[in-house]
């Protein structure tokens, strides 16, 4: 086992990860304010272009969903998704000789806000397949993950099953970008790592609101747990203060923490 590995303890292990923010230049020219959703749409759009698998055909027009208006289609489940900073939904119905298909595409603006809000809504028991980033099925669904983009299928009918296959595959096919984990998350050991344990969090990880956003992963060693948190700061001072304040609350809690690790840029 890797020394490091061994700072892990039965609580806790803390990990201050320092990244820079930059400024970036729009991609889309003119004003990006007013391009950007109109664009970003569009390419939703043709992720659902005929031809489609089992000439499915749509049964109406496709409905976009913004940030003031997601809770018209999933009332009680959008919070999650705009405190992952979501973008737009896209939502179409279609039909296969006797089997119906929905597609919900999340546009979540940036692959670890995508990956945070698909993390959230997995779990470890789930039954996993190699689509996208990473992809699950259950019983009429299908979701997986892929670039910047969370997709949602779900059917009924005789072949609901090999259809909703042969959607996550044009659709993947069609989404392109990258297919892999938040990059911090690659750098971790996959020694005793729990599988499919990883989130990323913007609020409050582990009861503590300072050291948001982080990444939160699961190790085992028999029947023991302990959870890893990359707390991730914009700048050496700000690493420096969370370090501060996660010190300060075991100081005054009294709980035991075995070891923190501040982490230099390019971790």
């Amino acid at each position: 086992m890797r020394p490091w590995i061994r700072w892990v303890s039965a609580l806790v292990c803390a990990a201050l990860a320092v990244g820079t923010a930059r400024a970036q230049k729009s991609v889309f020219g003119g004003n990006p304010r007013a391009n950007a959703p109109a664009i970003a749409q569009n390419r939703i759009e043709n992720f659902l272009n005929q031809p489609l698998p089992g000439r499915a055909v749509p049964q109406d027009q496709a409905t976009f969903y913004k940030p003031d208006t997601l809770y018209q289609y999933i009332d009680g489940g959008a919070d999650i998704y705009l405190l992952y900073e979501f973008r737009s939904l896209l939502h179409q119905d279609f039909k296969s000789s006797d089997t119906e298909l929905t597609a919900d595409v999340y546009d979540m603006g940036k692959p670890e806000d995508a990956f945070g809000v698909y993390a959230a809504e997995r779990s470890p028991g789930y039954k996993f397949m190699p689509i996208g980033v990473e992809g699950y099925r259950g019983e009429g669904i299908l979701n997986f993950l892929q670039d910047h983009y969370y997709v949602k299928l779900s059917g009924s009918g005789p072949n609901t099953r090999v259809l909703l296959d042969q959607f996550a595959l044009t659709l993947s096919g069609r989404i392109g970008g990258p297919r892999t984990v938040p990059a911090l998350l690659e750098k971790l050991p996959l020694e005793n790592r729990v599988k499919h344990s990883e989130q990323y969090m913007r609020k409050d990880p582990l009861g503590h609101a300072f050291l948001a956003p982080a990444y939160v992963v699961t190790y085992a060693w028999g029947q023991k747990q302990s959870k890893l948190l990359i707390s991730v700061a914009i700048d050496a001072a700000g690493a420096k203060t969370r370090m501060q304040q996660l010190t300060q609350h075991f100081r005054e809690s009294g709980e035991e923490l075995s070891r923190l690790a501040a982490l230099e840029p390019g971790f």
